[in-house]
């Protein structure tokens, strides 16, 4: 890398230009700790231009130097013509020889790759000298988190939001998106029932061409999720089961139905018998389970009740 050190004016640095950011950090006490106690050990690199200079790595470093009051400060200058290829390098580098890079910061290389390489031949030869994972299906996957909104990008990387939910969510319309973001970031739940709720949510506003971000103001909404005297947990579960009724009413009917006559019969819950799918169809499955033939034995009269129950079973 051919540089010169010299003295930089931070009034001259275009802070605000963040092509080669790659950082998610923003945390700063530690590092203004440092900076404060014995100076700026790692000069930011930055790169000439016309009337200022473009920062490539230091995003961090710079912007607690503005808060500690310097006004100057040593800086690594890379000339006005130097690639932005290799600035792009730089900057990726600079983050991931350190630590390992969350996803937003992974895509966020991926998309500086693919945007300056010139050619997709040199993609894998980049990739290697940045410390990147050399797969083309997951940059693939993972380069549209850096077109995300930060509120999304914020989702994914607090965890309320996973990333195959999230990729769906930033491909639907603007209004929608954000409607949804700030839905899942309430009730920070697992993949498998973001799927099942971000499922049912779409449906439903198809079904009865509801926008989703109407849908999800609805007061029945609404009200399960500012509901305060609610853990998380059972706010997601109340959600579960409003949605699905909403999404499938008649089904919903049967269910309650069914379950409020499995209720009646007071089982022992060593009995467990289970409806086919959506009541799709006449094989029901039973199951016991049982330590000794005395505890078969004993659940005899409760079978019994099955077997004779007038309208649990078909004939």
């Amino acid at each position: 890398m051919d540089f010169k050190i010299s003295s930089v004016s931070l009034d001259q640095i275009e802070t605000g230009d963040h092509t080669f950011k790659i950082t998610t950090n923003t945390e700063i006490t530690e590092l203004a700790l440092s900076i404060s106690a014995i100076g700026l050990l790692q000069p930011p690199v930055l790169k000439q231009s016309v009337r200022d200079f473009t920062v490539v790595c230091g995003f961090r470093r710079i912007a607690v130097c503005e808060d500690l009051g310097i006004t100057r400060i040593p800086a690594r200058i890379l000339n006005s013509d130097f690639s932005k290829i290799g600035c792009a390098q730089i900057a990726i580098s600079d983050n991931s020889f350190q630590r390992s890079l969350n996803v937003v910061e992974q895509s966020r290389a991926y998309a500086l790759i693919r945007k300056f390489a010139e050619r997709s031949s040199d993609w894998l030869k980049i990739l290697e000298s940045t410390g990147l994972a050399c797969s083309q299906t997951a940059m693939e996957r993972i380069i549209p988190v850096a077109g995300m909104s930060e509120s999304l990008q914020d989702a994914i990387l607090e965890g309320s939001i996973a990333l195959p939910v999230a990729l769906h969510i930033n491909r639907l319309e603007h209004d929608a998106a954000v409607s949804l973001c700030s839905f899942f970031r309430q009730i920070t739940t697992g993949l498998n029932i973001q799927r099942e709720l971000l499922e049912l949510i779409s449906e439903i506003s198809i079904r009865d061409d509801i926008p989703i971000a109407r849908l999800i103001e609805h007061a029945d909404i609404a009200e399960i999720i500012g509901n305060s005297d609610f853990p998380v947990p059972q706010k997601v579960q109340h959600l579960r089961m409003m949605l699905k009724t909403k999404r499938y009413p008649e089904l919903s009917k049967v269910e309650a139905s069914y379950n409020q006559k499995i209720k009646t019969l007071k089982l022992n819950p060593r009995i467990q018998i289970q409806p086919p799918r959506f009541f799709e169809g006449k094989s029901y499955r039973l199951s016991l389970t049982v330590d000794s033939r005395r505890q078969l034995k004993s659940l005899q009269s409760e079978l019994e009740r099955l077997v004779h129950h007038p309208n649990l079973l078909p004939e």
